[in-house]
């Protein structure tokens, strides 16, 4: 194993900063050209937000129930079992009987599809440019060692471009260089644009759980939904957190009063 090499300190200046930098600028470019292409937001029909604000109401009924009196879940529940049942809060009434929409001939998911052809495009083609603009002028270049030790497992990830078996594997070749910088530049991208981004998926992300997608193409349709969400709260068990709190606290009393 050859542990030591004599790396020429230029290195850092005409291989590893110029690939660092020029990542991070064009991936600044693409995201404002990204942001420059991309459609503006649509606002919500008021029955369309007025329906998954219901339905979000029966799922929250659903899961913090205990802090109601057993005659307020009776009655809220008897509520949304018959309203869930009914077309009253569709925004489209007739929705039980229209057909499932074709996504090849529906505007909206022709405009989803061509939104996420050009975030592939936009992905795709800097970064094909940058790996060949590497892969031409930097071939074969070992332009740093890690200043921690790292198994040979990471041999192949560190080393691509390099054919020497024997090198050390905390040395690291300029096409891997590349890839680091590839998966790991978001946080720098996030510090210089104080962008919230990752922030805001995660939150999307964390709301599609919890909610159904209504009305996109290949989803359930809502009279299934509601339907289904009234019969979960037909069948819940009700625990109110007020059944038995006189008997609670007079116990509480007694043991206090009883330890002093």
């Amino acid at each position: 194993m050859i542990d030591d090499l004599f790396l020429d300190p230029q290195l850092k200046y005409w291989v590893l900063l110029p690939i660092s930098i020029v990542m991070v600028i064009v991936g600044l470019v693409r995201s404002n050209i990204t942001g420059l292409l991309a459609p503006d937001p649509k606002l919500d029909n008021y029955k369309l937000s007025r329906e998954k604000h219901f339905l979000k109401r029966a799922t929250s009924f659903k899961i913090g129930n205990s802090v109601l009196t057993t005659e307020e879940f009776q009655s809220r529940q008897e509520y949304y079992v018959n309203t869930l049942k009914t077309t009253e809060y569709f925004a489209n009434k007739n929705i039980a009987n229209e057909e499932a929409a074709n996504p090849l001939t529906d505007p909206t998911a022709n405009e989803a599809l061509m939104n996420m052809a050009k975030g592939n495009i936009m992905n795709y083609i800097p970064q094909t440019v940058i790996m060949a603009w590497v892969n031409y002028f930097f071939a074969g270049f070992v332009i740093m060692k890690l200043p921690f030790p790292i198994t040979d497992s990471f041999k192949t990830m560190l080393q691509a471009g390099v054919v020497t078996p024997n090198l050390n594997t905390r040395y690291v070749s300029s096409i891997s260089w590349y890839f680091i910088n590839f998966l790991g530049l978001k946080p720098v991208y996030s510090l210089i644009m104080n962008d919230s981004t990752a922030v805001n998926e995660l939150l999307q992300a964390q709301s599609q759980q919890q909610m159904p997608n209504l009305g996109a193409p290949g989803g359930p349709k809502v009279d299934k939904v509601f339907f289904a969400e009234s019969e979960n709260i037909q069948i819940l068990n009700h625990d109110s957190i007020f059944d038995g709190i006189v008997d609670r606290i007079v116990e509480s009393e007694s043991t206090t009063k009883s330890s002093a």
